[in-house]
């Protein structure tokens, strides 16, 4: 007789479906990633995969949120709430969110695959909106915020490719890493 598995209510078996697709869709991207996949690290069917999340996409784009929120809750609120050196407070929050590679990784995936037009209008709400909130922040101009926001960028890439991992062995590494902080 088959082992009946505990019944899990809609919103943990929600978070298990995000994390499982963090996973794959941070190394997959949207179009290389697989529900079919997604659904066995979750140990449900893949119906009842599209029970919880109807389409790829959106399940993509949940993924997506749930990185932003991460973000916003690390890095933005901590920038906003600094009385004192609200961007060097950001880029400490930054440097640690950048050790969660996959985060990175599904930042970047969400860009690449704004080819998509609900993807880009996703992941161009969410760039203005925090290129603007660190703009908003006191004593910080536009200028400041656009080289925050693009340093932020350029260290998102570095994480994906895993460089800070590398900066004891590769000497350009350590010079890229340390020249824009």
């Amino acid at each position: 007789m088959a082992e009946k598995r505990p019944r899990v209510g809609i919103e943990q078996r929600r978070r298990q479906i995000l994390e499982a697709a963090l996973k794959e869709f941070s190394h997959k991207g949207l179009h290389g990633g697989s529900t079919v996949t997604i659904a066995k690290d979750v140990e449900i069917s893949h119906p009842n995969l599209f029970r919880v999340f109807p389409t790829k996409r959106e399940l993509f784009i949940a993924v997506l949120h749930e990185a932003f929120a991460t973000v916003e809750r690390r890095m933005l609120r901590a920038g906003e709430a600094a009385e004192e050196r609200p961007l060097e407070t950001m880029a400490e929050a930054w440097g640690e969110l950048m050790e969660q590679r996959e985060l990175m990784l599904i930042l970047l995936q969400g860009y690449a695959a704004s080819e998509d037009p609900e993807i880009r209008d996703v992941m161009h709400r969410w760039t203005q909106e925090t290129f603007e909130r660190v703009e908003a922040i006191p004593k910080v101009d536009t200028d400041m915020a656009h080289d925050f926001v693009a340093a932020g960028m350029l260290y998102m890439v570095a994480a994906s490719m895993d460089l800070p991992a590398r900066a004891a062995d590769d000497a350009w590494v350590d010079r890229f890493l340390a020249s824009g902080a």
